[in-house]
């Protein structure tokens, strides 16, 4: 017998021994195994079978295939890919460049046709008699959650996640961003005890609002050794055009500044650096929450957050009124025949929407002119098939935080590439499982807060990390460091379009998505993460040709 550990499980040995007695005997996961610090998947290898165990949030899946020789499991899709020569999902991939943010628009689909991810949170069985699944910790909202409960719940898992890693690594490097989620697990660190130093990257020869703020946080940390690192050219977007791996995302283009702060981080002798991902999509609501608002009848609470939100935005009080209620009686399966409408015509996205329209969605406007006739056509009919699979009554705010989060844990991993290559692990004790399931217990609208950024995590903090901290009310906009790396880059990037493998496989006319390229060459506004997935694709399809035969 053998048990198999992806990701971050932190047990102790004794755990972990205990744990794989438990399957042996009984072939189900005890509760406990779900329950160990960290975020992971499990694979125990018995005498007569395999017992699987996904991990609730997504950060590091399990995939599986069907062969001539039985059904084959891997942590890698494009192992498998090229273990059965199997082609890419073309359907998969255009849904990732024109409608990324549909939560589960492809199932547990992969970007390979044959290749499927197992569901997060469940435990799989495998013998002789077949494949038996059954959800085992999955992520879920209850509408019971007090808001007092889910903060102590989210106290007790955030402080465990530090501290099982302080007791591994008594050496802490991390982010300190100047952001709150950065900056807290620094402060949680060195409550725990450990020797910490924080890396603050600095953007421009200006002093920024992050920098301002990191610098005001440190001052309050004489323990913290504060590192600066000082931005190059090479740092920039675009910079470094690498692939990502299972699939292709937007962040393997932009992990310059990541790259440079945990390259200082190795220079100081760190195998574990801390950083906030994960943070802003399970502490915080997004604005669509005004939508279920009206669906629950918060009806003076909807108002209150209406005025709240036209003073920060400057818009119509009234106008975020009728915004959240169309949405809130637009049913999801309208939502998505709509869609689909809009992917078949190529309706360009608007990019002049009011703050309203753009924000309080169930998701945002397909980029759908950028692809071929045939991969909208093949896109429309995958929409319409999902308007008519029931999906769970869940609130629309919740379902833009599960797309958030399934995004964020890709960013993650691409965070994850980049400190292999120093050598050092890097974990987002935001996305772990206790801490993930802690915030979103709590439906979205009730994460939302008027007196300042991230309540819950406030009210699970405070007495723990300083108060000027949980209280920042900016963030920091890095959209003009797009702006130089795309001018920077732009050579590069149109030889990807000119010798389109995108388009060689029918999904994308590079036409348009070259008009987009020069827009953002030229500093308009451009739809910067569907223009980045384009060329994320572009590369992945190229890395995958010298992997798999026939691509």
């Amino acid at each position: 017998m053998r048990m198999i550990v992806l990701g971050h499980c932190l047990a102790s040995d004794t755990q972990l021994t205990e744990g794989l007695s438990v399957v042996s005997r009984t072939r189900q996961p005890h509760p406990v195994l779900s329950g160990w610090p960290g975020c992971y998947s499990l694979v125990v290898l018995l005498p007569d079978g395999v017992v699987l165990l996904t991990d609730p949030v997504g950060q590091f899946p399990v995939y599986s295939t069907a062969a001539a020789d039985g059904t084959w499991f891997s942590s890698s899709a494009v192992e498998l890919a090229a273990r059965e020569n199997i082609g890419v999902d073309h359907v998969r991939l255009a849904t990732g460049i024109a409608c990324s943010d549909v939560l589960d628009i492809m199932d547990n689909h992969t970007a390979f046709t044959e290749v499927r991810r197992l569901p997060p949170g469940h435990v799989v069985n495998v013998d002789a008699t077949g494949i038996e699944m059954k959800p085992v910790g999955s992520v879920s909202i209850d509408r019971g959650t007090r808001f007092e409960d889910a903060a102590e719940r989210l106290r007790s898992a955030l402080l465990k996640s530090v501290e099982s890693r302080v007791a591994t690594a008594p050496v802490i490097t991390g982010d300190f961003s100047g952001g709150i989620d950065s900056s807290v697990l620094m402060f949680l660190s060195m409550r725990a005890g450990a020797e910490v130093s924080g890396f603050t990257f600095h953007h421009s020869a200006a002093e920024t609002d992050d920098l301002r703020w990191a610098r005001r946080y440190a001052a309050l940390a004489p323990e913290l050794t504060h590192h600066l690192v000082p931005s190059t050219q090479d740092d920039l977007p675009y910079m470094n055009l690498v692939a990502s791996e299972d699939e292709p995302h937007p962040s393997s283009l932009g992990v310059g500044s990541t790259r440079s702060r945990l390259r200082m981080a190795a220079e100081q002798g760190s195998t574990l650096h801390l950083v906030g991902e994960g943070g802003d999509v399970v502490a915080s609501a997004p604005p669509t929450y005004l939508a279920d608002l009206v669906r629950h009848g918060e009806v003076s609470a909807l108002w209150t957050h209406c005025m709240r939100w036209a003073r920060v935005r400057q818009c119509s009080p009234l106008a975020l009124l009728r915004r959240a209620m169309y949405v809130a009686t637009t049913p999801r399966r309208q939502a998505l025949l709509s869609l689909a409408a809009a992917v078949e015509r190529a309706s360009p996205a608007d990019d002049t929407l009011p703050w309203p329209n753009k924000a309080i969605r169930h998701w945002g406007s397909p980029q759908a002119e950028w692809l071929t006739r045939r991969a909208r056509a093949d896109l429309a009919a995958q929409l319409r098939s999902r308007a008519d699979t029931p999906t769970d009554d869940i609130g629309v705010a919740d379902a833009v935080t599960l797309s958030l989060l399934r995004m964020q844990v890709m960013t993650q991993r691409a965070v994850r590439d980049a400190g292999m290559e120093f050598g050092i692990e890097v974990h987002a004790p935001y996305l772990d499982t206790e801490v993930v399931q802690a915030c979103l217990a709590l439906p979205a609208y009730r994460r939302a807060g008027l007196a300042g950024p991230k309540p819950l995590l406030r009210a699970a903090l405070t007495g723990l990390v300083p108060r000027a901290v949980l209280d920042r009310p900016t963030k920091g906009d890095y959209t003009s460091s797009s702006y130089r790396g795309v001018r920077q880059a732009a050579p590069a990037l149109r030889e990807l379009l000119r010798e389109s493998a995108a388009a060689d496989h029918g999904i994308v006319d590079p036409v348009p998505v070259r008009a987009t390229l020069e827009r953002a060459v030229q500093g308009l506004p451009v739809p910067w993460s569907k223009l980045d997935q384009v060329f994320a694709v572009e590369l992945w399809l190229r890395a995958l040709s010298r992997k798999v035969s026939g691509v």
